[in-house]
């Protein structure tokens, strides 16, 4: 169960997702930046779920989101593959459409509380590519590049199978198919792979295999 604070000034939006996730997690609101600084500091937060209408064209509004270290969702209308890109390079941990809310918030929610990040998974290998490309960006820079460049070689081949896949954006279910395993194998060997190449989610390990093959 995770604390999710909900950013929107539209109650009625806000009450529909609060509704949707209010059953598996602790909900609280706020209608702007003062009022989710002020939250946080009496409850602890793991996840910031934004309304796009609260964010200006600029950036200020998210860099300030950025700025209080939280895992954030964005729920926008109709955003361009470049926009969504964009926010993701910058830190953001996810964005999705208002039409599909209801199908995929609480998923969202899974996948961002365990440290993925939710996005269409064709735009993947475009955000590894971003990230990549950005070698003054900290977020890219490996924590330990000289044992990560070592411990490549105690990956097995179904491991270096499913870290290729995972480069290309593929989620556990079709790596599984494809290999023609079940998804708890495919689980198994990412857990092994993180702790190999000494990585904490599906992104970083993607971003830092990019960077070693």
């Amino acid at each position: 169960m995770a604390n999710i604070l909900i950013l929107s000034n539209n109650p009625v939006l806000a009450d529909q997702w609060k509704t949707i996730l209010s059953i598996d997690h602790n909900i609280g609101t706020a209608k702007n930046i003062t009022d989710v600084i002020n939250l946080i500091l009496l409850k602890p937060t793991d996840i910031l779920l934004i309304d796009a209408d609260l964010l200006d064209s600029n950036d200020t509004t998210l860099n300030q989101i950025k700025d209080i270290g939280l895992k954030t969702l964005i729920i926008g209308r109709n955003w361009s593959e470049d926009k969504q890109i964009h926010v993701l390079v910058s830190g953001v941990s996810g964005y999705c459409e208002y039409a599909d809310v209801h199908k995929v918030l609480q998923k969202a929610m899974e996948s961002i509380s365990k440290g993925d990040i939710w996005i269409q998974r064709h735009l993947v290998p475009k955000v590894i590519g971003q990230l990549v490309s950005l070698t003054n960006t900290p977020t890219i820079q490996p924590k330990k590049t000289i044992p990560l460049n070592k411990n490549l070689h105690l990956l097995t081949h179904r491991e270096l199978d499913v870290a290729k896949m995972i480069c290309a954006g593929e989620c556990n279910k079709i790596i599984a198919t494809l290999l023609n395993i079940s998804e708890r194998t495919v689980k198994a060997h990412l857990t092994s792979i993180f702790q190999k190449l000494d990585v904490h989610d599906r992104l970083n390990l993607a971003i830092l295999f990019k960077e070693i093959i």
